[in-house]
Parts: C-alpha cells; structure tokens; sequence
C-alpha cells in the first residue's frame, strides 16, 4: 500500500492491534472487530481530509470485512478482520481476498491465548511463517496481533506477502 489512502488504512489496522494486545479493545468492539477497525479508521479519515466514512460490511463468517473507498480514482480497500480464527477459517479469509479485485488487501490476524483455550485451540493459532507461506507471492498484508493473556506476552507483526517479509512492529 502507498499513499496518503494506504497510510490511513495501515496505520488503522496497526493501532487496531495495538488496542487489542494491550486489553484497550472493548467487549462489543470484540463481538464486533470490524466495526471497532472502521471506527479506528474514520478517526483519522477526517484528520487527512477525507470525505465520508469508511464503507462496512459484516457477516462474512467466520470473519468480518471493511471496504474503505478513499477520495482518489481506484482508491479502495478490502480488509478481513478475524479474531482467533481456526485454521479453516483463515484459509476462507484469504481466499475471498484473493478473490477481491480491491487494490489493497489486508487480513488483520488477532489470536489471544486465555485461559479458556484447550489444546485444540491453541493448535488452532497460526504463527508468522504459516501465514507468510499462505500470502507469499499475493498483495496481501497481514497484520498478526497474538497476546498470551496466562503469560503476559505478545506479539504484532506485518507480513507482507508482495514482499516475502515479515515485520515485528514495536506495541
């Protein structure tokens, strides 16, 4: 992504993820990622001059989606958004990005391990290497937040599949 449009929408999806390693996100911004992620990017909408809002659509289960349509010809984005998704359903969300004909792609990954999680569903976790072999090669970001809620550690990352890179980000 470049730009002033891709800058507002990378630094949303970061701050996003910042939210939610450091407990910031409220219960209905989780039941509810993709709207907390728009209501994220529409602060910073007005700041750059943009007009409008960010466009929404949920329901794309098993995760949740943002369209973001900036000011400029062909200025849009595509972003899934998926907290603690399974091996499946990550596969599902990168496959409709692909699909996608948007310019900019983004999955924001965010995994928490609680004290509720089984061995199931740790294993369920997808790590930095899984997810850059499953967007090598594509236009797709990925933004992985993974917080260890029983150990107090976490983790933000940008893996960029145009790329071939994986980025630790300071949180």
């Amino acid at each position: 992504m470049d730009g002033a449009f891709a800058t507002l929408l990378r630094e949303g999806c970061v701050l996003t993820c910042r939210d939610f390693l450091n407990g910031e996100v409220p219960a209905l911004g989780l039941e509810h990622p993709a709207r907390y992620l728009s209501s994220v990017i529409e602060g910073g909408w007005h700041e750059g001059g943009y007009v409008g809002r960010p466009s929404l659509r949920e329901g794309e289960a098993p995760f949740q989606c943002v369209e973001a349509f900036g000011p400029g010809e062909g200025e849009r984005a595509l972003i899934v958004l998926g907290l603690n998704l399974s091996r499946e359903g990550t596969g599902a969300a990168l496959t409709f990005l692909r699909s996608s004909s948007s310019p900019h792609k983004a999955l924001l990954y965010l995994f928490s391990f609680d004290e509720t999680l089984d061995e199931d569903g740790i294993a369920q976790a997808m790590l930095e290497p899984e997810l850059l072999g499953m967007v090598r090669g594509t236009d797709i970001v990925v933004y992985l937040a993974m917080v260890d809620v029983r150990t107090g550690m976490s983790m933000l990352a940008r893996i960029d599949g145009g790329e071939r890179s994986i980025r630790y980000l300071a949180h």
